[in-house]
């Protein structure tokens, strides 16, 4: 083969290779182009997406608000995934419940609901939370400048429930830097910033009263006192200790024995004698009641002893025996309505009977039994 074939050849076999190259280049290139003039419509339709789902959401909150009354705030729609496209809708959405919520100011709430697009026909369920209000803690009472304010005298303004001991913890045991109006917002400014603890000077024997010379006052921030140590003058003027305690001690609400009102023993009463006003009285106690102590005298009408009971004694439940409005084999007065005409004869019970009870009662003359409602002491009626 000669020099001038060989130098042919390669001649041929490069053109040939760089028409190839030539093509693929240009192939390449048409796509890119393509690529580029597309990108534009692609995120075109991308914001169109986000923007009919915005819109969306927007009718869904607008909607809940008018439904419910409630603050937009509060109004949580779950549309977040990626993968949940809207559609545009030339007519607007429609929205309706799925599921209602039960709403309440102090509460989490949830519900679900269809938003539509007849236009479309295009529907979609979705979840909606719906936070719960925050507190907000008004005044229940009108009080002065200087005043300590008290759990009684503060609400929730958007609810008939107690405020949370978080809340009270805020405000209770903190004096007033101005008069407030019953309904007022509590606001940080209306209350001071410093809170009294009370120090005992000297110890203090349990069951003792303590006196002013016992104590001194101790101004501190109210975020350093707990609300177990902001008391009141007229809370220790009204106790006694509860425990030993030590001079330094920061009192606390628990260090405190408050006097509670019971039914006492004021003469010697042997067993089985009746109550009357002449032996017992309603006594202040600085100490824990037993859990039947008598509080009401009108418990013990009628009642007699099942013990001993001396001077000073708190009456019990388990120291009473219940006397009966009737007793057995006692005479009876028993009333009888016919219509206009009331009649009156006297019986004899043949069975004990408290008020409210049917009994029988006998006429000892005819010996007729009759049932009878026992109406008072001694007394029955008969309709």
């Amino acid at each position: 083969m000669t020099f001038a074939l060989l130098v042919n050849r390669f001649t041929s076999s490069s053109a040939l290779l760089m028409r190839k190259r030539r093509t693929s280049c240009l192939f390449f290139f048409a796509i890119f182009t393509a690529l580029i003039a597309l990108t534009p419509s692609v995120a075109t339709a991308a914001e169109v997406t986000i923007e009919s789902k915005q819109r969306a959401v927007d009718t869904i909150t607008e909607w809940i608000v008018q439904q419910e009354q409630l603050d937009a705030s509060r109004i949580e729609v779950l549309a977040s995934d990626r993968r949940f496209r809207v559609p545009e809708c030339e007519g607007g959405y429609g929205v309706d419940y799925v599921t209602q919520p039960s709403i309440t100011n102090a509460q989490r709430a949830n519900a679900t609901v269809r938003v539509s697009c007849d236009a479309t026909q295009w529907s979609a369920v979705l979840r909606v939370n719906i936070s719960a209000q925050p507190q907000m803690l008004v005044f229940a009472n009108d009080l002065a400048a200087g005043e300590i304010v008290d759990a009684r005298d503060v609400a929730l303004g958007n609810s008939t429930d107690s405020p949370s001991q978080a809340r009270l913890n805020e405000v209770v045991g903190r004096s007033l830097t101005r008069s407030v109006k019953r309904g007022e917002r509590v606001q940080q400014e209306s209350l001071t910033q410093m809170v009294d603890v009370y120090v005992t000077t000297s110890p203090v024997r349990r069951g003792e009263p303590l006196q002013q010379s016992s104590y001194r006052i101790a101004s501190v921030d109210f975020t350093q006192a707990s609300v177990q140590q902001r008391l009141t003058p007229d809370q220790i003027g009204a106790s006694v200790a509860r425990r030993d305690l030590r001079e330094g001690t920061t009192l606390t609400l628990s260090d405190l024995q408050f006097a509670s009102n019971a039914l006492v023993a004021t003469a010697v009463l042997e067993q089985g004698s009746m109550f009357d006003v002449s032996n017992f009285e309603v006594q202040a106690i600085f100490e824990r009641l037993p859990q039947d102590a008598v509080l009401d005298p009108r418990q013990l009408m009628r009642a007699t002893t099942k013990r001993r009971l001396t001077p000073g004694d708190v009456i019990r439940y388990s120291d009473v025996r219940m006397q009966p409005h009737v007793g057995a084999g006692e005479s009876v007065l028993l009333t009888v309505n016919r219509g206009s005409i009331v009649l009156t004869v006297e019986m004899e019970a043949r069975g004990d009977g408290y008020l409210g009870d049917k009994i029988e009662l006998s006429n000892p003359e005819s010996g007729e039994i009759v049932m009878a409602t026992v109406t008072g002491v001694g007394e029955a009626r008969r309709d």
